[in-house]
């Protein structure tokens, strides 16, 4: 249903995510949950609302929005033939600039981890 709404196909590692954890975070990055049924309070801030009625005007129609780090700074993936790519975007609010964040999902998590590890060794 989600991804009827946004015409596109969501990465597979981003699915296999949203099985196990709806909303989840990251640093200071959260990832807009999927609306659900059984959790609607929690839920209805969710991926299609920030694409389809929150969503800044200036930003690229190929962009999902499917993070930020409440600054206005967006994590996007690119929607092309339907599908969302694996790469994960970075879209700077006051610039409207795109720059590769990181390759996958899984590499975003992994950089953001070890970022916050940094801050353990203190």
């Amino acid at each position: 249903m989600t991804e009827e709404k946004l015409g596109a196909i969501f990465p597979k590692q981003y699915r296999e995510l949203f099985k196990l954890v709806n909303n989840p975070e990251f640093g200071e990055w959260i990832l807009y949950p999927i609306q659900t049924p059984k959790n609607a309070k929690k839920t209805w801030d969710d991926v299609v609302r920030q694409n389809k009625e929150v969503r800044d005007e200036r930003m690229s129609e190929d962009l999902i929005s499917i993070g930020d780090d409440g600054s206005g700074d967006k994590l996007c993936y690119k929607k092309i033939n339907g599908k969302m790519g694996d790469t994960i975007y970075l879209w700077n609010h006051e610039t409207t600039e795109l720059d590769e964040y990181t390759s996958s999902l899984e590499e975003f998590i992994i950089l953001i981890s070890e970022e916050n590890d940094d801050f353990d060794e203190e």
